[in-house]
C-alpha cells in the first residue's frame, strides 16, 4: 500500500486515540492487512462490525429470491399475519429501509444507552413490533434497525433456522467465511478486541438480543475481504451476478438512488460507483467499501467508537477515511495507466 497513506492511517489513529485499527484491503490481484494502534502487536483480531452485517441480512434475502424461496415483493404478512402493519411493508422496503419502521425499538433517542440496549429482551422486541399499529409513510428513506431485524429474523423462520444459522448456511460456509459470527463465545477470548467508548473506557462485549439482524456480527478484516472479494468476482460468476444485485439502486425512485439491498450507494469522478456501509457498537467501530468496476475493496475494523462530537469533523471520520483510500488506490492505477 502506499507509503504516504500508511503514514496517514497511523495519524488518523493517533488523533482518534484508538486502541487498535485493523486494516484489509484488496486491489487489483493483491492483499493488504495490518494492524494500527498501540495494541497492533496483540493476537486480537475478531471485531464487532455492528451494521456492516446488515449487508449479511441482505445477501440472505438476495441468495432466498435467487432460490424462489421469497420474492422481494412479498408483503411481510405472508410470513408475520399477526403484525398490524404486515399489509402495508414489503421485504424490498424492510431491505431498503423505506418500509417506514421507525429508527429503533425504544421511545426516545436511547439508542446509546448501554442499559437501554444491553437489557433489551425478544419479549421488548415483539411487544414493540406488536405495539405499531401503523408504520410511518413508507416509500421514504429512514434507516431502521428495528426493520432489519424483523427481515432477517422473519427469513430465517421461514427456512426453519435461526437467523445465524441460516446466515451460515446460505452464504458463510459457502464463501468460506469460518471467522465471522454472531455469539462471542465460540472464540478464544484472547483474539476478541475489547471495545472502548467515546472516553475511552472499555466497554462489555456488545448484545441486543433478537436485533442480530441489524448488526451484531463479529468478524476479521481477512474474512471481510472474502465477503467483498465475492463481490468482485472471485467466487465465481453466480455469487458475482447474485451480489450484484444487492449492490444497485433496488428502487427506481431518485430520493432512493443511493441504497440497494441494505448497501449505501455512491459515485465518484475517480473512483465510478462504489458500494459501503459503516456500523458501529457501544464500543467499536467498522467500515466496508466494495467498487466492482475497479477490483478494489478495503474494510477497517476498530475496538473504539467515537465522541460524538468527532463525528461532526471527517479528520475522525473512519468513513472519510476509507474513502480517502480508495480514491488514492484507484486514482494511483489511473496515473500508472496513463504513464
Amino acid at each position: 500500500m502506499n507509503r504516504q497513506f500508511d503514514e496517514n492511517i497511523k495519524a488518523f489513529v493517533a488523533k482518534s486515540s484508538i486502541p487498535q485499527l485493523a486494516v484489509g484491503v484488496w486491489h487489483n490481484g493483491e492483499s493488504y492487512y495490518a494492524n494500527y494502534g498501540h495494541e497492533s502487536q496483540a493476537c486480537v483480531d475478531v471485531f464487532e462490525i455492528g451494521s456492516v452485517g446488515k449487508t449479511f441480512t441482505a445477501t440472505l434475502l438476495a441468495v432466498l429470491v435467487d432460490k424462489g424461496l421469497v420474492s422481494l415483493n412479498d408483503n411481510v404478512n405472508k410470513f408475520k399475519p399477526e403484525l398490524p402493519f404486515a399489509k402495508d411493508v414489503t421485504l424490498l422496503q424492510l431491505a431498503t429501509h423505506t418500509s417506514g419502521l421507525p429508527s429503533d425499538p425504544f421511545t426516545g433517542f436511547v439508542l446509546h444507552a448501554k442499559k437501554a440496549v444491553q437489557n433489551f429482551s425478544h419479549s421488548d422486541y415483539c411487544n414493540f413490533l406488536n405495539g405499531l399499529n401503523k408504520p410511518l409513510k413508507s416509500g421514504k428513506f429512514n434507516y431502521s434497525n428495528i426493520g432489519m431485524a424483523l427481515l432477517g429474523n422473519l427469513l430465517a423462520d421461514h427456512v426453519g433456522s435461526t437467523y445465524e444459522e441460516a446466515v451460515k448456511t446460505y452464504i458463510l460456509d459457502p464463501l468460506g467465511m469460518s471467522d465471522t459470527h454472531v455469539s462471542n463465545t465460540v472464540y478464544d477470548e484472547h483474539r476478541l478486541a475489547i471495545g472502548h467508548g467515546g472516553d475511552g473506557k472499555a466497554v462489555a462485549h456488545f448484545k441486543w438480543d433478537s436485533m442480530e439482524p441489524a448488526g451484531l456480527w463479529r468478524s476479521t478484516t481477512k474474512d471481510m475481504i472474502v465477503f467483498l472479494k465475492a463481490h468482485l468476482g472471485y467466487s465465481g460468476e453466480q455469487w458475482k451476478n447474485l451480489l450484484a444485485k444487492t449492490t444497485v439502486a433496488a428502487i427506481n425512485d431518485p430520493k432512493c438512488d443511493h441504497v440497494g439491498l441494505a448497501w449505501m450507494l455512491a459515485c465518484g469522478d475517480v473512483v465510478g460507483d462504489y458500494a459501503w456501509h459503516n456500523g458501529q457498537t457501544l464500543g467499536q467501530k467498522s467500515m466496508a467499501v466494495c467498487c466492482p468496476n475497479q477490483d478494489t475493496a478495503i474494510v477497517m475494523l476498530s475496538n473504539k467508537a467515537p465522541r460524538l462530537w468527532h463525528n461532526f469533523f471527517s479528520s475522525y471520520s473512519i468513513e472519510q477515511l476509507s474513502f480517502e483510500m480508495l480514491k488514492e488506490l484507484i486514482g494511483g492505477k489511473e496515473h500508472e495507466e496513463k504513464a
